[in-house]
């Protein structure tokens, strides 16, 4: 993989997307300090200081743009989420021409012949009806010369055309985004142009390309925001974002997921293609004994519950989904159903970063559609259950609770709904640490479903449009955080809590009394697993030995045993701190583990393959 072309790649087009949509929002009246009155005048939208005439539609997607973005994050921060947008957009397009996964068959953003021009522009007869495309608009827009904005026509129908399928990232009512595409869509330095940089192989060999991807396009962010007084959920998802290398997930991943499969078949041949697999370490007969009765025993794949509480962009759930196919194979299942079965059964992940968890759910259909060419097919195709955490101050603003009682939701679903917006006020900061009381979530998932066409129809838009999906989407991940799991397999955020906000910093403290000081350890105390599971994690090292994680070892020692670890120190990735990477069971055994020190290691790697450094 040609790293550096993916850096250089991602380090333009964040700096070109955020350029042009700025450009795009001062066109339309939209400026950092201040935002231009517009008014219908007959079929026209007229900006005050703009020469140019918009027709009437512009206004009320201007407006949109302004209302959902503008006014409640900011001017510089919409940049960043509408630049994020388009470069999610855009990578994701280029995975499918690539793989060949769009419909019509042509590639949308490149050519195969290496030529300039599209492949797509050559075709539009063949993709017509796939993109739903108007003739009248193509033949206009032919006959005018201005193969640019049929490009941008061609693109955005495109990506329309996609929203069923990958609803997370192609969003079927944002036309309000066709506004902020960049200018010179087919120069040869625009953004799209310059992603023929990245060799095709790194698109065509590995999901993990869109991983590396977006951790160089928010890396520029990380070092300013480490300066910040105060810790706010804006910055969280930047600050926590660190690629895990690909050995030190399979290392995670086969000691936990693999050593439930090899627990209950102790012959599987799966042992022989996991290589970063550690034997149990040698115990006493008693201890042997203890370790015997809690093992898993003739598991069905299909029971196998994981969690990625801070998946990032889907590095471990891809893998982790690589893994227990083989397992589903050796079961002795169809491999073409295999992929929605993990889909709806085994994985579950979630992010406080939206632009992360959309490259995480893509990223799994992805693997699913290389294994089932019909994936992408009604009745086939299966979401994955990667959710972003949201919080739940913009409920409140709505007033949910009198919309609810107007829409005679039952008592029990208005006590749900009031218990996850108090819990979740400060989930977009908190995050998965969230503590969730097991309830009845699904009375209130059936109870929106049931209402949602008859408050359509009461016109109440704002409730309609964004206070039941906020609904939905707090029960959904309320479901998961509720839920105990096989196996937690994670790299989570390395952020101390003393610059948090202080509700936030408050809950995790009451919460978290043994890891109080840095969220990566609170996962370490966070109660996912079930009893007899395993904890798989790479973390600072420093829950070894400072005084301050003091308790959190002793409950270690008294509740859980580990398994194995691996010390890595400093260099392992890029991480700023020593770091271990290690696997726990959730169950006080007692006995030995086993442990290879690599701090002093330069290819730590290897050094772990050959049995440890020192």
């Amino acid at each position: 993989m040609d790293k550096k072309a993916l850096l250089e790649y991602a380090l333009f087009a964040r700096k070109s997307l955020e350029e042009q949509i700025t450009l795009s929002l001062n066109r339309l009246g939209i400026f950092k300090d201040k935002i231009a009155v517009a008014n219908i005048v007959g079929d026209f939208t007229i900006i005050e200081g703009i020469s140019s005439n918009y027709p009437k539609r512009i206004y009320g997607l201007r407006k949109q743009i302004i209302e959902e973005y503008i006014k409640p994050l900011g001017f510089e921060p919409a940049v960043e989420e509408f630049a994020y947008t388009w470069f999610n957009r855009i990578v994701a397009l280029r995975f499918l021409e690539v793989h060949d996964y769009l419909s019509h068959g042509f590639r949308v953003l490149t050519s195969q012949d290496g030529s300039r021009e599209p492949e797509i522009l050559g075709n539009l007869q063949f993709a017509r009806f796939d993109l739903k495309l108007d003739d009248d608009v193509v033949v206009k827009f032919k006959e005018s010369g201005d193969i640019e904005g049929l490009y941008r026509y061609v693109l955005f129908a495109q990506c329309k055309a996609l929203s069923k399928t990958f609803p997370m990232l192609f969003e079927a009512h944002d036309n309000y985004m066709e506004l902020l595409l960049p200018n010179n869509l087919l120069s040869d330095n625009s953004v799209i142009s310059k992603i023929s940089t990245i060799p095709e192989d790194d698109f065509k060999n590995d999901v993990e390309v869109i991983g590396w991807l977006y951790q160089y396009y928010v890396q520029s962010n990380r070092q300013e925001f480490r300066k910040a007084k105060v810790v706010t959920k804006q910055l969280v998802p930047t600050l926590s974002q660190v690629f895990t290398p690909d050995w030190i997930v399979r290392y995670m991943a086969e000691n936990s997921i693999g050593r439930i499969w090899l627990e209950s078949y102790p012959n599987s041949s799966l042992k022989h293609e996991m290589k970063y697999y550690v034997e149990d370490a040698k115990q006493t007969p008693k201890v042997e004994r203890e370790v015997d009765k809690i093992k898993y025993h003739d598991v069905n794949p299909l029971d196998i519950k994981i969690i990625e509480p801070c998946c990032g962009s889907g590095h471990i759930l891809v893998y982790a989904f690589d893994l227990l196919y083989k397992m589903y194979l050796e079961k002795g299942y169809s491999s073409k159903d295999i992929p929605g079965l993990i889909l709806k059964n085994n994985l579950f992940g979630l992010d406080v970063d939206k632009r992360a968890a959309q490259l995480s759910q893509f990223a799994l259909m992805m693997r699913a559609r290389a294994i089932d060419s019909r994936f992408f097919n009604e009745p086939r195709i299966v979401f994955p259950k990667v959710y972003e955490i949201i919080d739940s101050k913009h409920l409140i603003s709505l007033n949910y609770q009198k919309f609810m009682e107007e829409f005679y939701f039952s008592k029990d679903a208005i006590d749900i709904a009031e218990y996850l917006v108090k819990t979740f006020e400060n989930g977009k900061v908190i995050g998965s640490l969230l503590k969730i009381s097991p309830k009845n979530y699904d009375l209130l998932l059936d109870e929106i479903a049931l209402k949602k066409d008859f408050i359509a129809n009461t016109l109440q838009f704002e409730f309609y449009d964004y206070g039941l999906p906020e609904l939905k989407r707090l029960a959904e991940v309320a479901k998961i955080l509720s839920s105990k799991y096989d196996v937690m397999i994670t790299n989570p955020p390395y952020l101390g809590i003393s610059k948090l906000e202080k509700d936030a910093k408050d809950y995790l403290i009451d919460n978290y009394p043994n890891s109080k000081s840095d969220m990566f350890a609170m996962f370490m105390e966070a109660s996912y697993v079930k009893k007899n599971g395993f904890i798989a994690m790479v973390n600072p090292d420093s829950w070894m030995f400072l005084v301050s994680f003091e308790q959190l070892r002793k409950k270690i020692i008294k509740e859980q045993s580990i398994v194995n670890m691996v010390h890595l120190g400093m260099g392992a990735f890029d991480a700023t701190v020593q770091t271990t990477s290690f696997v726990i069971r959730n169950a006080p055994i007692g006995g030995n583990g086993v442990y290879f020190r690599l701090v002093d290691e330069k290819d730590k790697e290897a050094a772990f393959l050959a049995g440890g450094g020192e």
